[in-house]
């Protein structure tokens, strides 16, 4: 068996090692070079990613306006809010949109021009279009004002706050407004980015630094992985352990369900809204923009609280408050207030006690007691989503200080309502307005703005805004099923469920109702469809609102001007209303001031001009609608009786052999065309 070998071991060393080298002392120019090197290398990576990001179409700038395509190689000249704008704000999941307030991207000469900012109430919600206060105001100042060019600008949208607001400042004073409206406070806490939201991230201060560098897309990156981490070590949702789903926005953006009075989350977004709103109001006024901002009511004398906090060592008042109860049904009002003063002076934070309260001494008919212990109780919910009466100091506060004008639209909502105490007469649920709060709403910024002289003298009188109130059967019944969707969810209770009526709704309307719910209908085509089933119904006033509710929206769509023209020269024809004709003689007068090549516009003015014996100035029009290849029989037909008239036999002649050529199996044409020849035709009476 063979054996392994070690190597042999190497020579002892007998040389000395030689000595290392010294070090080469870097130079002063050396050093500076390495120290910028080094500095540069993150800006270096940054600016490299930044690069890739944007090549590669990662991220965006979600501007606030953008413009309408049309698919003109000019464009359109019209500006509208960015359907996208509020992804600067929500990482992920569900993102609101503005309503789409077309308006000119030039703003026309003596053109009243007014920008809208605000939260869900501002946007309209639940009935938006039509409905909301804005809308409501466009048309109220279009009364008003009938000589100038109204643009009512609505950039509101549901869970934004204050940071949205001075956000936008910069692009809202890019497009010149002659006035701001505010009306925004309700959603300081749970809005994105706000004290208690589920987007929030920092001090206010980091928040707007944050603001500024979001246009960046490493900026952008960071804080969509971060969004990411966070949704996936996420608590259970806001209604876990209430049995009630908590699927809309409303809950999703809760990020702390208790803040009491008092306490640093509660201190923190009273901050952030006076520090927002202070910026907000000197931004405009330095470039001469006058602001009037509107107070926040809400529903203080039927909203139970949501969450009820408690001073430590106080527990449930359940059992106290239902004692108090009996001792009402008994006879004796007198020792359950007592004791239910008693047990809120003891527990202060406690909601439930001062509601309760309220709720009995308006039953006793102590309408100012009742309104101050609601009032109380609205303050103390500790679910921030009612605005406190701590909100609209700050507006007033700092309002007086930057010289805006505050809107006292609390005082009105509590003037209109029985006892000072607003409740479900003016509020669908919590805060959003039904369709009388948002006319009153409309009614009293309108007050404002003409009491100041803000947008100058009143022209016309002008009725309530309730009666200017436009929004369709199938909106309106939208806007119903959203307030059910919405308390059918937390943190509303069984009982206040609000689900929509549908009993004796025709099936069309509630298929358009429920496909606007959705979000997979076109609200144009939408809105047509419903004027088009009003007027097989013989519903003329229905189809009228349906029409004017399309105009109103896309004013400068020719289609929308002529669809209504053409229903009112029905019911001419018709003889169902002949009292009609000059409105529709206007309406196709306005879709050619919009596009002069409309065809069906001109064959249609151009017939009336002739009916009314002015063949002259039914020429010019009538040549319009048969100038393409392919023009409509009714629109050469006429032509040629109009140069008849005139004289003009030449002119006659050919079109009436268009006319032929075109529709070769017309008898009637034939016969007409051969009346035109031998110059016999007979027109007029």
């Amino acid at each position: 068996m063979a054996r392994s070998r070690r190597p042999a071991a190497p020579p002892a060393a007998t040389a000395v090692a030689s000595a290392a080298a010294p070090p080469v002392p870097l130079t002063a120019g050396r050093k500076r070079l390495f120290w910028a090197v080094t500095l540069l290398m993150p800006v270096v990576f940054f600016a490299l990613l930044e690069g890739g990001l944007r090549l590669g179409g990662y991220g965006g700038d979600y501007p606030l306006f953008v413009p309408l395509d049309t698919g003109a190689a000019e464009g359109s000249g019209i500006l509208y809010p960015n359907h996208d704008v509020a992804t600067r704000y929500f990482a992920g999941g569900f993102v609101p949109n503005p309503n789409a307030d077309f308006f000119a991207a030039d703003k026309p000469a003596g053109g009243l021009r007014v920008v809208v900012q605000g939260g869900s109430s501002a946007a309209g919600y639940p009935f938006y279009r039509g409905a909301s206060f804005p809308q409501v105001l466009r048309r109220l100042l279009r009364t008003a004002y009938p000589d100038r060019t109204v643009e009512v600008v609505n950039t509101a949208m549901a869970a934004v706050n204050s940071y949205t607001l001075l956000d936008f400042a910069d692009e809202v004073v890019a497009v010149k407004p002659d006035v701001v409206l505010i009306y925004a406070g309700h959603n300081e806490f749970y809005g994105a980015l706000g004290a208690a939201s589920s987007e929030r991230f920092g001090s206010p201060g980091l928040v707007r630094l944050y603001l500024r560098l979001r246009r960046f897309r490493t900026v952008q990156l960071v804080r969509n992985a971060v969004a990411s981490l966070q949704r996936a070590a996420a608590p259970e949702t806001p209604a876990a352990g209430s049995g009630r789903p908590s699927s809309t926005l409303m809950a999703n953006m809760v990020g702390q369900q208790s803040v009491p009075m008092g306490s640093d989350t509660y201190r923190l977004g009273l901050r952030q809204f006076e520090e927002n709103l202070d910026a907000l109001l000197a931004r405009y006024p330095a470039e001469g923009i006058p602001v009037y901002i509107g107070t926040l009511p809400s529903n203080e004398g039927d909203q139970r609280p949501f969450v009820v906090a408690h001073v430590d060592g106080q527990g449930d008042h359940t059992d106290a408050i239902a004692a108090a109860a009996a001792m009402v049904r008994q006879g004796q009002p007198a020792p359950a207030i007592a004791a239910l003063r008693a047990l809120a002076a003891q527990d202060s934070l406690a909601a439930d006690v001062p509601f309760a309260l309220g709720r009995l001494l308006l039953a006793t008919g102590d309408t100012t007691a009742a309104a101050a212990a609601l009032r109380r109780a609205r303050d103390l919910d500790a679910l921030r989503f009612r605005a406190p009466e701590a909100f609209n100091g700050v507006i007033r506060r700092v309002a007086a200080a930057r010289g805006a004008h505050v809107v006292e639209s609390e005082a009105a909502f509590r003037a209109a309502s029985p006892g000072g105490i607003v409740g479900h007469g003016f509020m669908l649920e919590h805060l959003h307005p039904n369709l009388d709060g948002y006319a009153l709403l409309a009614d009293t910024f309108l007050d404002a703005l003409i009491a100041d002289g803000a947008i100058g003298p009143q022209q016309r009188a002008v009725p309530p805004g309730r009666s200017l109130t436009l929004i369709t059967p199938a909106d309106s019944l939208a806007g119903l099923m959203r307030i059910g969707l919405l308390t059918q969810s937390w943190p509303f209770r069984a009982d206040e469920e609000q689900r929509a009526d549908t009993t004796g709704i025709a099936p069309f309307v509630l298929a358009q109702a429920r496909a606007s719910l959705r979000g997979d209908a076109d609200w144009l085509e939408s809105v047509s469809g419903l004027a088009i089933y009003y007027a097989e119904q013989g519903d003329a006033a229905h189809a009228r609102q349906a029409y004017l509710a399309a105009v109103m929206a896309y004013p400068f769509l020719p289609a929308a001007h002529v669809a209504w023209a053409n229903f009112e020269m029905a019911q001419v024809t018709s003889g169902a209303d002949p009292s009609r004709l000059d409105d529709a003689a206007n309406l196709y007068e306005v879709a050619l001031a919009l596009d002069p090549a409309d065809v069906q516009a001109s064959m249609m003015l151009g017939a009336l001009r002739l009916q009314a014996g002015d063949a002259a100035a039914a020429v010019p029009l009538l040549e319009t609608a048969s100038a393409g290849t392919s023009p409509p029989a009714q629109a050469l037909y006429n032509l040629a009786g109009a140069y008849a008239t005139l004289g003009r036999w030449d002119d006659a002649g050919r079109t009436a052999t268009r006319l032929t050529q075109a529709n070769p199996g017309n008898a009637q044409f034939q016969q007409f065309a051969a009346a035109v020849q031998a110059r016999s035709l007979r027109l007029g009476p």
